[in-house]
């Protein structure tokens, strides 16, 4: 899919639905026959809109020079996206999202980053230059690892809450969910961390006002998700440790409650034992041997019972 904008001299983005008045168009999840037209039409090697398409891809800066002399700028940045796993819970991934100026025009591609999109297009204030808007929306990814990063100390939060109570089924399957959100995250924000420095230090982004306070609003961006990350996988690590101790205390517990059941059930057959002997006993020759014999067996089952009870066997 194919969205135009309009970056007015206002300062305000508009969707478009004219290719000649935009200046920023947005490819969302891209056909082939679109990626070879627009890459006819600007110049642009197709690889640059088939970067976003692949899970695998890393984080980078780079330039191109056209077959027409004109210098490309591109940047790759990956980008969290929730998503939910087979038993409904909420999780995190990182996909690619690519910038692509060309003079005064911003090209973007992506993949299930409708809300980034969103999100940009509310960027109001600007110079009106495409570099600014770029960087701006660089912020805008790194505020949305600490959005995530919030909804994972939510989800960590409620599983402390219920890590008693729950199923065991439950507290596993959010547990995966939370390391692989916290995997993603990290991996994802120490890739864009790596191309930071080269996206500093271009040319691109001179002209732009306020480029130091950007950048240093960037950094701390990344020095909270960092810290965040660190503090929430050591979190995750306790929580799977106490949930294997609650796990083994649990079929401790258990052990000992059928062992106890065991003694107790054990008792009449020792008594019964006894009597069924082939030698004379006593009460075999009684009509209520069979009654003394059940109530005694019963008497002393119930004693060690009691015994067992009172020594927090049950």
């Amino acid at each position: 899919m194919i969205t135009y904008f309009e970056i007015q001299t206002t300062g305000e983005i508009h969707e478009n639905r004219s290719e000649k008045a935009a200046n920023w168009i947005h490819f969302e999840d891209p056909s082939k026959h679109e990626m070879q037209h627009f890459a006819r039409k600007y110049h642009l090697p197709r690889m640059l809109f088939e970067v976003a398409q692949d899970i695998n891809e890393v984080a980078r800066y780079e330039t191109f020079t056209t077959e027409t002399g004109e210098i490309l700028s591109h940047i790759c940045l990956l980008v969290p996206v929730k998503t939910h796993d087979s038993e409904k819970h909420a999780e995190y991934i990182t996909r690619p999202f690519s910038f692509i100026i060309s003079g005064q025009t911003l090209l973007t591609v992506g993949h299930q980053q409708s809300e980034l999109v969103a999100e940009m297009q509310r960027i109001t204030g600007t110079d009106q230059q495409v570099e600014s808007i770029v960087l701006q929306s660089i912020s805008l990814i790194y505020q949305r690892y600490l959005t995530a990063l919030d909804v994972v100390a939510q989800q960590i939060h409620q599983l402390e809450k219920n890590v008693h109570i729950s199923t065991r089924n439950q507290i596993l399957y959010a547990l995966k969910a939370l390391k692989k959100s916290v995997v993603y995250l990290d991996l994802g924000l120490k890739s864009d961390q790596q191309s930071l420095p080269q996206i500093k230090e271009a040319a691109l982004f001179e002209e732009v006002a306020d480029q130091k306070d950007r950048l240093y609003r960037i950094d701390l961006q990344f020095a909270k998700s960092d810290k965040a990350i660190t503090t929430y996988r050591a979190l995750l690590e306790q929580l799977s440790d106490l949930l294997s101790d609650i796990i083994s205390n649990r079929l401790n517990n258990i052990m000992k409650t059928l062992t106890s059941i065991s003694i107790v059930l054990t008792v009449p057959t020792i008594i019964g034992g006894f009597w069924g002997m082939n030698v004379p006993v006593p009460l075999t020759h009684s009509g209520k041997g069979f009654i003394l014999l059940l109530g005694l067996s019963g008497i002393v089952s119930a004693l060690v019972g009691w015994w067992l009870k009172k020594k927090d066997y049950f």
